[in-house]
């Protein structure tokens, strides 16, 4: 069940599920900022409704936990050990032009794309999967929460935890943060 299946939540709302690991922690942890600011901040809810948030907040944690746990090892290797694989790629291509494609230049190559993709399906293939894997539990339990929420609040309260996307919905819109890689207008 997607989120906006469980709550008619509007798609603009919803990052896009092929969108990193490293933007769905951004998204996931925003909707935390904001459901925990309504509890602290939100003088019209009830007693109870603040009580049933705060259990939302803490199921939440506990994914944006799980998911941050999935995106440093895979940010780590791609950033450390992948672009290694890539610069040597890079340097027996550039050997490849530079002497006119001789064979000893071809033969490293063509080892480096050999070691390159040994080392896609061995390290990162897994990485990625549990990655997968942690966002798919992330926006289930997102979904849920927003179907309790829904249910005991309204759509519109579940709508007012979401920031604004980028056209595209690949990621959070972040107006004028030149620190964020992610920051552009929301659309």
């Amino acid at each position: 069940m997607s989120a906006r299946a469980a709550t008619g939540a509007a798609p603009d709302r919803l990052l896009a599920r092929e969108a990193s690991g490293l933007r769905h922690l951004r998204w996931a942890r925003e909707v935390l900022a904001t459901l925990e600011a309504h509890v602290e901040h939100n003088p019209a809810l009830a007693d109870a409704d603040r009580e049933a948030l705060r259990a939302e907040a803490r199921a939440l944690a506990a994914a944006v936990q799980a998911l941050s746990g999935a995106v440093k090892p895979y940010r780590d290797f791609l950033e450390r050990t992948r672009v290694r694989y890539r610069g040597r790629v890079r340097v027996a291509e550039h050997l490849v032009l530079t002497s006119g494609a001789e064979g000893a230049a071809r033969a490293h190559l063509e080892a480096a794309l050999s070691e390159l993709a040994a080392m896609e399906a061995t390290q990162r293939r897994p990485l990625k999967e549990a990655l997968s894997a942690e966002i798919d539990r992330l926006r289930e339990v997102m979904a849920h929460l927003d179907a309790r929420v829904a249910e005991r609040l309204s759509a519109a309260f579940v709508e007012s935890l979401y920031p604004p996307l980028t056209a595209g919905a690949s990621r959070v819109a972040d107006d004028g943060d030149p620190d964020d890689d992610a920051t552009a207008s929301p659309r």
